[in-house]
């Protein structure tokens, strides 16, 4: 077995490295989905931004998992019921509480006017309403086109119904679907709505599922590669990209492997 997978990263160096993406910026390292954030991660190395977006009250696409802000900030409430000012003024330091100074809930046209020089984005859009994801998807596509991020962007989402808006509204811009990945109804999904690549995570995906969607002529995420353990696994499984909380260790694994390609 170890000749095996020694075998595999052999031929891995010597096709083509792994992407690290940066998930939610850097988010066991720094507060997730900030500018502070995406800053730290540009500086360790990380060369491809995860985040994702949600609709403000005023209608504009701010960068923020959760559709609360109570895990992340000092306040409590719906994403949608603060506007993006609102949501700029807190505090997003919960989930990193010892960084040193405060940082708010960002637009997403401030970290993409940030951070422009980035080549690699993948721009999750969450769950909402059938209404409210089209109407976020039209502000996605505003924004890459407005960037000039049409080469550099995938949109992903675990909701089909957004893929789809996507796919309706700007065909041409790569689509990426998320989900368990442990029953064949999800690559099925991906391949009814065209999608050129899958994220498959850790816990419930397999070879199988990687070389089935790599040989559909996708490309392959495998999240999250948070340890070591996890990372070997995932390169094992050939994957073409790597999300990870904690990018430095990420990286530091890879390139000792000679397989990071951020």
């Amino acid at each position: 077995m170890a000749v095996a997978r020694a075998a595999h990263r052999r031929r891995r160096r010597e096709e083509r490295p792994v992407l690290v993406y940066g998930h939610r910026g850097a988010r066991g390292e720094a507060p997730e989905n900030t500018l502070v954030g995406f800053a730290h991660a540009q500086q360790v190395g990380v060369r491809a931004f995860e985040l994702d977006v949600r609709l403000s009250a005023d209608e504009q696409l701010v960068v923020v998992h959760d559709a609360t802000v109570d895990r992340t900030t000092n306040a409590t409430g719906a994403v949608a019921a603060l506007t993006a000012a609102e949501l700029g003024r807190l505090d997003a330091r919960k989930t990193c509480p010892t960084w040193p100074e405060p940082v708010g809930v960002p637009t997403l046209d401030t970290v993409l006017e940030s951070f422009s020089a980035i080549p690699h984005w993948a721009i999750e859009v969450k769950h909402d309403t059938p209404e409210r994801l089209e109407r976020v998807c039209r502000l996605v596509v505003t924004a890459i086109e407005h960037y000039g991020m049409a080469e550099r962007a995938t949109v992903t989402s675990f909701d089909p119904v957004a893929l789809d808006h996507m796919r309706r509204i700007a065909p041409d811009l790569p689509r990426a679907y998320i989900g368990a990945f442990d029953q064949p109804h999800f690559l099925q999904t991906a391949l009814d709505l065209a999608c050129r690549q899958i994220d498959v995570p850790i816990a419930t995906g397999s070879a199988a599922v990687v070389r089935a969607a790599q040989g559909r002529g996708m490309r392959v995420t495998g999240w999250p590669g948070n340890s070591a353990e996890a990372l070997r696994l995932l390169v094992e499984w050939g994957v073409d990209q790597v999300t990870t909380d904690f990018p430095s260790m990420a990286l530091a694994w890879l390139r000792q492997e000679g397989i990071a390609g951020s």
